[in-house]
Parts: C-alpha cells; structure tokens; sequence
C-alpha cells in the first residue's frame, strides 16, 4: 500500500472561514440587496459587507458601532448557493468546487472589500473550470461596476438619520397630511 501523500499545499488551496459567507442571514441580506450580474450558468449578487458582519460577526457584549463608521478593508467573501435544478449532489459539489477555486486562484477576477453570493443555474454541473472562468472573464468590469456601486451606496445607507420617537408616541403623519396632533 502507497503512502498517503501529505498535504504540502494545503494553507495555499484553502478556503479560510474568514473568507466564507455561512449565515443565512448574510444570504438573504445579499439576495435581497445586492447588486445582480447575470451570465448563462451563474448570476452573481454582490453587496457590501454587513458592519461588523463581514470581519469577526457582530461586536460582542452588545456594543453598537457608529453609524458613520467607514466600509472594512480586506478580501472579499464569496458565499455559493446551489439547487437540485443544477444536478445531482455530485454535480452540484464539483461546480462549487471549481468556483471556490476560481475565487481562490484567481482573485483579480472578483472585486476586493464586498460579499459575493453566486447562485448556480441549470447547467453549471456540466461546467469545466475553463468554462466557469471563461463566464467569469466575460462580466469582470460589470462585477467592478456592481462593487463600487455597493461600496458607495452602503455608507450613505448608515449614514442617513433615523427619526426617534419613543415607544408611546403617535407615528409621524405622511407626507402632506395634516398632524392630528397640531388641533
């Protein structure tokens, strides 16, 4: 019996924990908000990274980071979703599979400092990796564009003043309507 091989390049083919995107609340977060590239076997959603979320999670002990505060730094996160419309499991694995290594190996594809969610289609099982970097190639400047249009619109979401009130107070009248308070 042969040697099992020992893993020389592990730490190079790795995909670290900090890269992953797990949490479905982050999937839903960037398919319910995230920028849409679509090419014939993949549509590719890009958002910005969550405060707190996109480095370490929510800050412990409950404590509440400014509203102001600037878009982290760092690499991006990709998060991969894959149905049965696809294939089998081993369809769907090895498509995975060749993204995370797209993403691994070749990271001037994808934009820096934003969280990907990329939803495989009907036929992506059947892909090579020359086929999924191929697709991947076709839409970089459309991903860059998506990207800083995530970027830009993400602090100017947490930057915008929320109206307080208290828990007893009448909500705020529409827009035009007269405040039933004022008579």
């Amino acid at each position: 019996m042969a040697p099992a091989h020992p893993r020389s390049s592990a730490s190079s083919s790795s995909f670290p924990r900090e890269r992953r995107i797990r949490r479905r609340a982050e999937f839903v977060r960037i398919q319910n908000g995230g920028h849409r590239v679509s090419t014939r076997h993949l549509l590719i959603l890009v958002a910005a990274p969550a405060e707190g979320a996109a480095r370490g999670g929510a800050p412990r002990g409950g404590g509440v980071k400014s509203a102001a505060a600037p878009v982290p730094s760092g690499p991006s996160r990709l998060g991969l979703v894959a149905s049965r419309k696809v294939g089998g499991a081993v369809s769907r694995n090895r498509a995975k599979r060749l993204l995370r290594e797209a993403f691994r190996r070749f990271p001037e594809l994808f934009p820096e400092r934003v969280d990907i969610v990329v939803i495989l289609r009907t036929g992506a099982g059947s892909l090579g990796l020359d086929d999924v970097l191929a697709e991947l190639r076709g839409v970089v400047p459309v991903l860059r564009r998506r990207a800083r249009e995530a970027l830009t619109a993400a602090p100017r979401a947490r930057t915008e003043p929320m109206a307080e009130r208290s828990a007893g107070d009448p909500p705020a009248p529409a827009p035009g309507q007269a405040d039933p308070t004022d008579s």
